[in-house]
Parts: C-alpha cells; sequence; structure tokens
C-alpha cells in the first residue's frame, strides 16, 4: 500500500516537473523570439480613432485653493493616399468632430461640440475652425519615422507622444526596449527658455495573439533643480501603455496617465498637483473616399 502511494506520488511530481519545465522553456522561447514592429497601411484606407483627454489641476497659492478641468474628446483620422515603392506611406490628418468642456473654479463650465451646430465660445473658436480640414499631409516610413509634411501641427505635445509611434528599427524581444530623444523647452523666471532633455523609452512587454504591448514613459535627462521648472514639466512628460497590432501594422490603442505634484514651485507656501488620462482607440477602418469640400 506505501509503495503504490509513493508510485502514484512519484508520477504526479514528475507531471508537475514536465509541466513547470515545459511551462519555463516556453517562457524563454518567448523571451528569445525576436518581433519586427513595423506599419503596415494600404492606399485608400482611413484610420479613424477615438481620442479623450482629461486633466484636472488644483494650484495653491498664498492659501487658496483654485481647480481647474478639461476634457477633450474628438474623432482622429488618417486617410491614406499613398504608399510607394520604398513602402513610405502618405496620409492626411485631420479630426472629423470634437467635443470640449472647460471650467476654472467656481466659474461656469464653457462647452463646445461640433457635432451639435451650437455657437462656438470664442476660446474654441481656433478649434473650431480646424473640423474636417486637412491639417497636415504626412509621409512616414514603416517605422513610424516622419519623412515629410507640408505643414507643422500647432498642438501642444503635452506627454501624449507624436502623431505616429517611433518603432525599434530592429527586431526586439519581449524584455528588450528602445528608445527616442526629444527636448522641451520651459520658461525662466528670468524669461529665457531653457531646454530640457528628455527620452520616450519603450519596452516590450509582451505579445499575445499578434498584438504587442508596450509600455512608454519618459525619462528626464537635464538634471532640474526649480521646482518651477518642474511644474512646466509634469504635463509633458508620458507613462503608460501602448497595443500594436503586429500582422495589420498600426497601433490599436494607447492609454497614458499623470499624477503628479510640485511643492514650492513658486514660494512655500504654494503647490501644484495634476491628474490626468489620455486613451486613443482604433474605431474602425473605412474604404470609402470623402468629399473634396472637407479639404
Amino acid at each position: 500500500m506505501l509503495r503504490s502511494f509513493q508510485s502514484i506520488a512519484s508520477v504526479y511530481t514528475l507531471a508537475f516537473l514536465s509541466m513547470a519545465f515545459l511551462s519555463a522553456n516556453s517562457l524563454a522561447q518567448e523571451k528569445r523570439e525576436k518581433y519586427h514592429l513595423q506599419y503596415k497601411l494600404s492606399q485608400g484606407e482611413q484610420l479613424i480613432s477615438k481620442v479623450v483627454h482629461r486633466a484636472e489641476t488644483r494650484t495653491r497659492m498664498q492659501n487658496v485653493d483654485e481647480v481647474s478641468s478639461s476634457t477633450t474628446t474628438s474623432e482622429k483620422v488618417w486617410e491614406v493616399t499613398e504608399v510607394n515603392a520604398k513602402g513610405e506611406m502618405t496620409f492626411e490628418y485631420r479630426i472629423n468632430s470634437v467635443k470640449l468642456t472647460q471650467s476654472v473654479g467656481q466659474g461656469e463650465s464653457i462647452e463646445y461640440d461640433s457635432s451639435a451646430g451650437s455657437e462656438v465660445p470664442e476660446m474654441f473658436e481656433p478649434v473650431a475652425e480646424t473640423i474636417g480640414k486637412t491639417l497636415a499631409t504626412i509621409t512616414i516610413n514603416s517605422h513610424g519615422q516622419v519623412i515629410s509634411r507640408d505643414k507643422e501641427l500647432k498642438t501642444p505635445q503635452l506627454g501624449m507622444g507624436e502623431l505616429t509611434l517611433p518603432l525599434s528599427e530592429d527586431p526586439i524581444a519581449v524584455g528588450e526596449r528602445w528608445s527616442v530623444p526629444r527636448e522641451i523647452r520651459v520658461k525662466l523666471e528670468s524669461g529665457k527658455q531653457k531646454r530640457i532633455k528628455v527620452r520616450e523609452v519603450y519596452t516590450l512587454d509582451k505579445v499575445a495573439t499578434g498584438v504587442a504591448t508596450l509600455l512608454i514613459r519618459t525619462e528626464v535627462l537635464t538634471p532640474v533643480k526649480e521646482q518651477a521648472v518642474r511644474a512646466q514639466l509634469i504635463q509633458q512628460l508620458s507613462q503608460g501603455k501602448i497595443k500594436f497590432d503586429i500582422d495589420r501594422g498600426r497601433l490599436i490603442s494607447k492609454n497614458l496617465d499623470w499624477q503628479e505634484e510640485v511643492v514650492g514651485f513658486r514660494g512655500a507656501d504654494t503647490s501644484l498637483n495634476y491628474d490626468g488620462r489620455f486613451t486613443e482607440e482604433l474605431q474602425s477602418k473605412r474604404t470609402a473616399a470623402r468629399s473634396s469640400t472637407q479639404k
């Protein structure tokens, strides 16, 4: 009886060890496998994304607290007009619709919805004038690097990343990373501007069913001692997660979060708290041509 029990225990032990070995071997194999992340857009298709950016800023100065908040919901469109022999992709970038809400302190919330046909508040007029129009015509290579553009976008960067996702030029394995340098300009108390060097660090976190999950965070390379400078930086530093479709070659989603506090940015009794969230979700793919009146 005892020998029988020991035999059964031995079988279970061997089975467990075998499963553990296979699991570890599978994980090791996953880590060894290299993935080549590339954009693969087709001429005539439209990539439509829903973008939502929510932010709340709480400022304390001279024992007085003030809260301001804003929410922007928009429909972003890439319309691919050409793919050349080199695989470079040209697309027109525009915003089809936008809904804006902004409030400061106890004041009344100011709202604008481009789809509602309502009167445009003065502060939102520059945005309203761009709806449905081509904001830029951009050509990128398969790694998301901009080859050319016909005009510069005037929107602030605000840590949301560039218009395209800069991909690693080399195949990468799970756990590996690459980085992209960037500069942020801040204003000093003297009125002069200072350039702060940062880099966006991307890490391939995992791959499942053809979808790569990337982690992104911004590393500040220039030493920053002044709290006033830190207060300008916090909105422009990224941290979050990106999903990229390896087979179809496009971004599926981006989620970024901010929870930052700076104390003493304008004296000992001052503080600045910034809470924000940015989401971008690919909605659909359409091939229907749009009217030339929208350009």
